[in-house]
């Protein structure tokens, strides 16, 4: 039951929130309201091999390594890929060379990542803060497999850097690069000058000049110097097995979504990273945890299908980020109690003393749940949104929660379409023709001629990029316009219409309908046919004119 406060009343103001819905700054909320979710203890704990925080945008991924960095800061390194020298690597002339002769580089591009963080581990668990310490933390390891001959190709490899362990992340991956760079330029010096003078000069030659560059190129680009670092890694476990009361030491990695390095390289360094870190388990007081959306992930698996990267062989190293219910309930219960604990009652105020009515005849928190993803930011957005239209009052009124939806809800979609840009630029066009429909249909609606060759049209004449599977099925339908042709396209649309989130399926009459974040995220074209029931998710019937509310 809602409290009265009659001597010192809930005013809501203009600065009131419940949150930021972006983790780098939500301080004031994130670490006091944090919910204990069961990804942290699996992120965090070394005995597990989930490194890979996996989750759609506003699900909590930098929260919970944020709350890892807080729990164990003495023992955590935060890697700034902003901060990394990545643009020296997409920049070099060497590598553009490499990469216009189709050379695959996720062997040396394992290797800088690899390198960087066995570094990054040495500085971090022996306090490397100079070249004293760095020399001195060598000679320790040297005398310690003096007479172990297995380590002799580690400990060269190590000797390398001995005096330099402290040295910044970037400076390292300037160096390793400058290393190729030299041996490739007293390889193919010649070519290369030709490379850097003629735009395109990589396209002119004959086959079997190229395919004598390529051979010559690749005797450098090879596999050995990961198989010195990962005899580096043997030798830093079989150290650390030796102390078992050592602590266990982070290294973080966020912001992978961002535009931290060109482009044209993001998604290959992405991809050769998750192929390294499966060695990494190895160190038993190392545990690397990389947070990574869901949509690039997807990004990467559709750029490097030429080269069999299979997200399948991955899953035991990825922690799929899912909240219940109750789990959002807690988040909203601890977020309002710090928001009114000081301003007006030592007692507990709560969503419900603010929430008073029913919307309809819908409980307002089940209302609001209905219209979100399940994830923390699509709550905390929908309720601040609330609060900017309730200034000055004592409650938030079911009037003023059905205005706030309009506006989250186009938010909402903004943000839906904005999330998935990358991997599936046609969503946009799928958004336009999915307005002003009923909330529920058949996927024949989608299938049916008329929709599709509207979407069809603007789908063939928008920009977009050739591993799109939309525009893939967009282009065999152009070229044959045929029932098969037509289906395929409708299938692999709903099928990633459902991916995002933004429709639920039934897939047949005895089931209830699932979606992609509560339920399995993935949903093969091949399950959908013409009589798979879909629904248009509530979040966005506001923003897309949907003619039926109800659920």
């Amino acid at each position: 039951m809602a409290k009265d406060f009659k001597h010192n009343p809930v005013v809501i103001r203009p600065d009131t929130t419940i949150g930021n819905i972006s983790a780098e700054a939500d301080d004031d909320f994130l670490f006091e309201c944090f919910v204990d979710h069961p990804a942290l203890e699996a992120a965090r704990s070394s005995k597990t091999s989930k490194m890979f925080v996996s989750a759609r945008t506003g699900s909590g991924k930098t929260a919970l390594l944020r709350k890892i960095e807080q729990q164990f800061a003495v023992t955590t390194s935060v890697v700034d890929l902003p901060g990394l020298s990545m643009d020296y690597v997409a920049n070099s002339d060497i590598i553009r060379f490499l990469k216009s002769l189709e050379i695959d580089l996720d062997l040396f591009f394992q290797a800088l990542w690899k390198h960087v963080l066995c570094l990054e581990y040495i500085r971090l668990r022996y306090n490397v803060k100079n070249a004293e310490r760095s020399n001195e933390i060598f000679g320790w390891l040297k005398d310690f497999f003096r007479s172990d001959e297995r380590r002799a190709s580690a400990l060269k490899y190590l000797a390398q850097w001995q005096g330099r362990f402290f040295i910044t992340m970037d400076e390292n991956i300037k160096e390793l690069t400058s290393k190729l760079e030299s041996k490739i330029t007293g390889e193919l010096g010649a070519e290369i000058e030709k490379f850097s003078a003629r735009a395109g000069y990589t396209r002119t030659l004959s086959a079997e000049k190229k395919s004598e560059l390529v051979a010559r190129a690749k005797k450098i680009v090879n596999s050995a110097q990961l198989a010195d670092l990962n005899r580096v890694l043997e030798l830093l476990s079989n150290v650390d097995s030796t102390d078992k009361y050592a602590s266990t030491y982070y290294i973080l990695i966020d912001r992978l979504d961002e535009k931290w390095v060109d482009e044209a390289v993001r998604f290959d360094l992405i991809r050769a990273l998750i192929e390294c870190l499966r060695t990494f388990n190895k160190v038993s007081n190392l545990k690397v945890v990389v947070a990574i959306r869901e949509d690039v992930l997807e990004r990467v698996v559709q750029e490097t299908r030429d080269i069999g990267f299979q997200r399948e062989k991955y899953d035991d190293y990825f922690l799929r980020v899912i909240w219940t219910e109750d789990q959002l309930r807690e988040l909203v219960r601890k977020r309002f109690n710090l928001l009114y604990r000081r301003k007006y009652t030592s007692d507990n105020v709560t969503f419900y003393d603010i929430f008073r009515n029913k919307v309809g005849q819908k409980d307002p928190m089940d209302y609001i749940l209905e219209r979100t993803l399940y994830r923390p930011r699509d709550v905390i957005s929908f309720i601040n949104e609330c609060f900017e239209r309730a200034q000055g009052d004592k409650e938030v009124t079911a009037k003023i929660i059905k205005d706030a939806e309009s506006e989250y809800s186009r938010i909402r979609m903004q943000a839906l379409i904005q999330e998935w840009q990358s991997a599936f630029p046609s969503l946009s066009i799928a958004f336009r023709l999915l307005s002003n429909r009923r909330g529920r249909f058949k996927s024949t609606e989608i299938a049916a001629k008329d929709f599709l060759d509207d979407f069809v049209l603007e789908v063939d004449q928008a920009p977009s990029w050739d591993n799109d599977p939309i525009k893939e099925s967009v282009v065999r339908y152009m070229s044959e316009d045929s029932n098969d042709n037509m289906l395929g396209v409708a299938r692999i649309l709903i099928s990633e219409l459902y991916r995002i989130g933004a429709v639920g399926l039934k897939t047949s009459s005895g089931e209830r309908y699932i979606y992609s974040y509560q339920d399995v995220p993935v949903i093969s074209p091949d399950a959908i046919d013409l009589e798979t029931k879909i629904h248009i998710h509530p979040m966005l019937h506001r923003a897309l004119n949907v003619q039926d509310q109800a659920r």
